[in-house]
């Protein structure tokens, strides 16, 4: 088996059994004292584990090892084991043209959860609850700092109406400097004032505020049940 089909299948594998674990990305990578992107990585199959890192991923999850390096699963127990999952995330599924395009992005670091760059990366999927929506583009989350909703690695499409109060939104801000992108925010609108928008985080969670004058613009976050057409 190529290298790249065996990651794909070993991430597949470690996703699987986080997720029946009720674990999110964060509990791995902290265990590991290791970037949480790096366990994103592992799970999308753009990366293997190395051996040290898979053999205590198995101790986490309470797989065997052995299995879990084949990309198969084989739980020390069965008990406390979710036998299905809650969506938070999504894959487009396939059908439609290959044609909405990705947006690039940088790390922003602690102030901001990415920059847009200016460039399209790729395109993914047009799911078919958007067929007809042209103002829409994806993006690649980087941060974890709207996890559990929102793992590192997933990618997100945006546009479409106006955001409301409840929405899941990517808040984009003017640059501070000529030349330099802006810093974008990816979190959950609670409400607008003449002078600000509030918004909520997760993780950690906390009440964020943005300078309503501040914002270049505000994106909604499409939900999975709309892409899928629902």
């Amino acid at each position: 088996m190529a290298k790249n089909e065996m990651a794909i299948k070993v991430g597949a594998a470690i996703r699987t059994a986080r997720k029946r674990r009720g674990y999110v990305q964060r509990n791995i990578s902290e265990a590991l004292k290791i970037d949480v992107a790096a366990v994103g990585m592992w799970e999308s199959g753009k990366n293997l584990p190395s051996t040290a890192n898979l053999v205590r991923t198995a101790e986490i999850l309470k797989v065997d090892p052995t299995a879990l390096s084949r990309g198969e699963l084989k739980y020390d127990d069965a008990e406390d084991l979710g036998d299905a999952e809650i969506i938070t995330d999504f894959t487009p599924p396939p059908s439609g043209p290959m044609d909405v395009e990705v947006l690039g992005v940088s790390f922003g670091g602690d102030d901001g959860d990415f920059h847009f760059n200016g460039e399209v990366s790729g395109y993914v999927r047009r799911p078919p609850g958007i067929a007809n929506l042209r103002n829409v583009f994806a993006l690649h989350v980087l941060s974890d700092s709207m996890v559990p909703r929102y793992d590192p690695g997933e990618v997100i499409y945006c546009g479409g109406r106006e955001p409301i109060p409840g929405d899941h939104v990517v808040v984009e801000t003017f640059p501070e400097l000529e030349g330099q992108a802006g810093k974008a925010f990816i979190k959950k609108l609670t409400r607008r004032t003449a002078a600000e928008v509030i918004c909520e985080q997760y993780n950690p969670a906390k009440e964020v505020r943005f300078d309503r004058y501040a914002i270049k613009r505000l994106w909604r976050v499409i939900p999975l049940k709309e892409l899928l057409g629902f």
